[in-house]
């Protein structure tokens, strides 16, 4: 297969922005959810249902997106992608109730689950193998450089014009993305090919595939879902003036770009199992710790916790990655990922909005953190790496 040999710099930027856009427009409900809450005159639960239908509609578009890239191509699969953010973007803004607003924020599930297996063939196939890891770690930095961004744009925007016209302008910046890549981005010549059922079938029979599924559920707990409630809960319990706690939040994540790769190079150093169960333990504790502590200690908690659970992805992904047959582990990420984020990024943010109504959010945020820990007595049950590959060839 042919590389490119000019302007792949332009390419790989281009689609690490439309990466960034992607995560963006599926995380910006967060920093806006006291605003529309307010604006909507609904409850915290009501309003954690927005999460829910993203994180459904994210997980139908991913398992599906092969279908679509089939017929469609890799190249148009992404402009798609990306109108499609924009008309769920612009829907958004013109919501005026909660029902439009739910069925809005479904549609964006099912719009940015397009992107991700089209964008990973897409740098396949402009690098070479010895170029293709620093590509991906370039790409990489677009969900970091998305939880840092929002809250802060939502900070200095949301006091100037209203969360509408904040929906309505990253509709707008989407739309031109859309059209500038239709005109100069590259197209894959990787062909993609639909799910296999007999394939997923033998992944869900495999008792490890289970338990990763548990342990990214409660990674993205850790990254995703306190993320979605943070704000909410900043606002609301520690009676915080939004602009603020979206500052607090965003500066946050800064070290977080940092910190992503710490966790590939203490897998290297100490080995991938030793590595998540030290992330785990450190990262529940300190989100435990969320729903305890009071005053300047809960800046300083609320720094500490994004930055130690980044660490958890670089390990985790090489060990999901060597789950199953050789045909499995092709599909073992886009399979795995999808559930986990259903429950990590949706299931769990509403139960906690839910539980924030009864009155116990300090509490929901704190069993988030014991069952985020309890990946630590999980984690017990893997195999040891050396056993892994001969028992899933032996399946």
């Amino acid at each position: 297969m042919s590389r490119l040999s000019k302007p792949l710099s332009a390419q790989l930027i281009l689609l690490t922005f439309v990466f960034y856009l992607n995560f963006f427009s599926r995380i910006i409900v967060a920093p806006l959810l006291p605003e529309l809450e307010r604006a909507l005159s609904i409850s915290h639960s009501r309003a954690g249902t927005f999460f829910l239908c993203i994180s459904i509609g994210y997980f139908v578009s991913l398992l599906s997106s092969g279908f679509v890239s089939t017929r469609l191509g890799h190249k148009k699969t992404i402009v798609l992608c990306l109108l499609a953010i924009a008309l769920s973007m612009f829907l958004i803004s013109m919501s005026p109730s909660l029902l439009l607003l739910q069925m809005a924020f479904f549609f964006t599930g099912i719009s940015t689950g397009l992107y991700l297996p089209s964008g990973i063939a897409t740098i396949t196939s402009l690098y070479t193998t010895e170029r293709r890891g620093k590509a991906f770690g370039i790409h990489e930095i677009a969900p970091n450089l998305a939880f840092l961004t929002a809250p802060l744009i939502t900070s200095w925007l949301l006091p100037i014009v209203g969360w509408q016209h904040i929906t309505l302008l990253l509709s707008g910046v989407v739309c031109c993305t859309a059209i500038t890549y239709a005109l100069i981005g590259r197209a894959s010549p990787i062909k993609s090919t639909p799910p296999d059922l007999a394939i997923c079938k033998e992944l869900l029979s495999l008792p490890r595939f289970w338990l990763m599924v548990i342990l990214f559920t409660m990674a993205i707990t850790a990254t995703h879902g306190i993320f979605s409630v943070l704000p909410l809960f900043l606002v609301n319990k520690h009676a915080m003036a939004a602009a603020d706690a979206n500052m607090l939040i965003g500066f946050s994540r800064s070290t977080t770009l940092v910190t992503a790769f710490l966790g590939g190079w203490m897998a290297d150093r100490f080995g991938a199992l030793k590595t998540i169960t030290v992330v785990m333990l450190l990262t529940g504790s300190i989100t435990a710790l969320l729903g305890i502590v009071s005053g300047p200690m809960l800046s300083v908690i609320i720094w500490l916790q994004p930055m130690i659970a980044v660490c958890f992805f670089a390990p985790a992904f090489f060990l999901l990655s060597q789950v199953g047959s050789e045909n499995g582990k092709k599909i073992v990420i886009s399979l795995a990922i999808p559930m986990a984020f259903v429950f990590g990024g949706g299931v769990i943010p509403a139960a906690i909005t839910k539980m924030a109504d009864l009155g116990y959010f300090s509490l929901a945020l704190f069993l988030a953190g014991i069952f985020i820990t309890s990946g630590t007595l999980l984690i017990r049950l893997m195999p040891p790496q050396h056993q892994q590959t001969q028992e899933d060839s032996e399946h």
